[in-house]
């Protein structure tokens, strides 16, 4: 998205200006940003000979940041230290929706990278506004320190949607040209083999392009499951490295080494459901968690599920669960609260059935057993569907089923449609 700024002079000397120094400049209205980086992106100083034209280049110069919705600057002449010249205020007013930014530039250590840009660029910040010419500003100041830095590179800007954590979108600076991957490596591993952790990462990193938060991303979602499935639930990839052949180029094909810690085995401990009018008995007769046993977190997440449905069949089809864990480090023991949020209740309004003829419909419709009025019953229409199938064989090739809402109420319909 592209912001406008507006660039307002306000004249409190004669419209001529003559060419005096700048005796002092203040910035006024900054929040987030240093006036000191204000007073630097402007290119002006104190001391110099200045001009009218030189003070709207200076305005022009902040509004190309991309950093402020609008500048603006007024002088007078003042008396300051003896020295008879201009005293200059440009008024600020900063850009306040504000997203991550990352730095992906392989073969850079992106803490040193961060202090180098920040040292260069005091504007410069892990945050930024959205938009086209802060994106292109950010761009080069990350190419102005690579190249100090003899590695000069194209950067490209990336705006992702969200992040595999917090789901919020932010901004990405990376090289045009990144390298491949050829090859992946692991050490430290010793309770899954080396064929099982390359298995899960070939069909997803191989001869994909390479920066090391994607990579890491790669791990997150096809390793730790497989360590968590053995209930290595604290472990982590505190290294991951990349290494190219000798004297290769920067987009050549790498191995990356992923270095693995993976921590103790975990056994379940207490479960506890925390949530208002919870039917705690049904509710942990249908999890039957495997207390004391290898705390198997895909196992744990499907006994949440099994839990749900017993709201799901009273109608609370929103239902959502968020598991949070406690460890107890001495007796490897991991303690779990369910925190479970039924939402609303819907009741069942009425059954339809598209894609059947009117015989097989009809059939249908008096095997359904779900009044009107009663608590909507999800895992029911699976059950009803299944038992159908005697009626419905070599009637459809496809099954399709949702709940429609009506307007106003907690009522649902259910929709069938055969094809």
């Amino acid at each position: 998205m592209r912001f406008l700024h507006t660039a307002v002079a306000l004249m409190l000397a004669p419209a001529a200006l003559a060419q005096h120094p700048v005796a002092q400049i203040k910035i006024a209205g900054n929040v987030r940003l240093p006036a000191a980086a204000v007073i630097a992106a402007t290119g002006l100083r104190v001391g110099q000979t200045a001009t009218r034209a030189q003070f709207d280049a200076a305005v022009q110069k902040l509004a190309d940041t991309g950093l402020f919705a609008s500048v603006s600057y007024e002088y007078d002449s003042q008396t300051i230290g003896g020295v008879t010249g201009y005293a200059l205020t440009f008024r600020v007013s900063e850009q306040r929706a504000l997203v991550p930014v990352e730095l992906d530039i392989p073969g850079q250590d992106t803490e040193h990278l961060w202090q180098q840009l920040k040292s260069s660029n005091g504007l410069i910040d892990r945050q930024m506004p959205d938009n086209e010419l802060a994106s292109a500003y950010y761009k080069r100041a990350v190419e102005a320190v690579l190249r100090k830095s003899n590695q000069p590179e194209e950067v490209v800007v990336v705006n992702e949607k969200g992040d595999l954590y917090s789901g919020k979108p932010r901004v990405a600076f990376r090289p045009a040209n990144l390298p491949k991957i050829a090859a992946i490596r692991f050490e430290g591993n010793a309770a899954i083999v080396d064929a099982r952790l390359q298995a899960a990462m070939a069909r997803v990193a191989i001869g994909q392009e390479y920066t090391e938060r994607d990579f890491r991303s790669m791990l997150e979602l096809n390793v730790r499951p497989l360590y968590e499935e053995l209930g290595r639930l604290t472990m982590t990839f505190p290294r991951v490295s990349m290494a190219r052949a000798d004297h290769a180029t920067r987009d050549a094909a790498i191995t990356v080494t992923a270095g693995i810690d993976e921590g103790p085995e975990w056994r379940l401990g207490n479960v506890v459901l925390s949530g208002a009018a919870l039917p705690l008995a049904d509710m942990h007769e249908a999890a039957r968690f495997d207390r004391g046993s290898p705390a198997n977190w895909k196992e744990f997440m499907a006994s949440v599920a099994k839990m749900e449905q017993v709201l799901r069949r009273d109608g609370y089809i929103h239902v959502y669960s968020n598991a949070v864990r406690s460890f107890q480090k001495r007796a490897q023991i991991v303690d779990v609260t369910v925190e479970v949020a039924k939402g609303p209740q819907f009741m069942f309004g009425e059954l339809h059935i598209e894609g059947l003829d009117a015989d097989t419909q009809k059939r249908l419709n008096a095997l359904w057993q779900l009044p009107s009025g009663a608590p909507m019953n999800q895992p029911y229409i699976d059950e009803f569907v299944h038992s159908a199938l005697p009626i419905l064989r070599g009637k459809f090739k496809t099954f399709k089923s949702w709940l429609q809402p009506h307007s106003g109420a907690n009522v649902v319909d259910v929709m069938l449609r055969f094809s």
